[in-house]
């Protein structure tokens, strides 16, 4: 699942999309999104954000051990198997007291990363994600996603997300 969430922090015009299709089903409304939208649209993510994903057999990856490794290291994290005896169960990942601490203070000494918080906010919007295979699904639901090849990058669909949130009313700010 933290692949999956990674994927739409890291790809705002998939996230985008994702927040327009809950409005569209009357999930989410306008004034929930609208906003999220146009941040994410309007390219305000620092800049040290541009970092795309390959397309592997299971979707967007990218091998998470060695960053986690590193907040394990200086105890930020904890994670624990949901079934310590099967090697492959699902692995749940802790927040600790010194990890919160190292979040705010960069959160201070480095204000864009408050981007990072809303790209999490606007995650949070999405209905029906309570698992790492439905966040797949809805991902594969996209068809540059689903056609790009083993070991490419996933294109941006940027141009086609700004077209439909034009469509259904949201002011992006551009003037024709």
């Amino acid at each position: 699942m933290l692949e999956k969430f990674d994927f739409w922090v890291r790809n705002p015009d998939y996230l985008a999309d994702e927040l327009l299709s809950e409005f569209e089903s009357g999930t989410r409304t306008l004034d929930q999104i609208a906003d999220h939208v146009v941040r994410m649209l309007n390219e305000d993510a620092p800049d040290f954000h541009k970092y795309p994903m390959t397309r592997y057999l299971y979707g967007a990856y990218e091998v998470v051990d060695n960053p986690l490794s590193i907040l394990k290291s200086y105890g930020h994290i904890l994670h624990r198997r949901v079934d310590p005896s099967n090697p492959k169960s699902r692995r749940d990942y802790f927040l600790l007291p010194s990890g919160i601490t190292a979040a705010n203070a960069l959160r201070t000494a480095v204000p864009s990363v408050a981007w990072y918080d809303l790209q999490c906010d606007a995650i949070a919007l999405l209905s029906g994600i309570t698992s790492g295979a439905e966040a797949k699904r809805r991902q594969y639901e996209q068809p540059e996603y689903e056609a790009a090849t083993h070991g490419a990058l996933i294109p941006s669909i940027g141009e086609r997300v700004r077209s439909r949130a034009l469509r259904l009313g949201i002011d992006l700010g551009v003037t024709a």
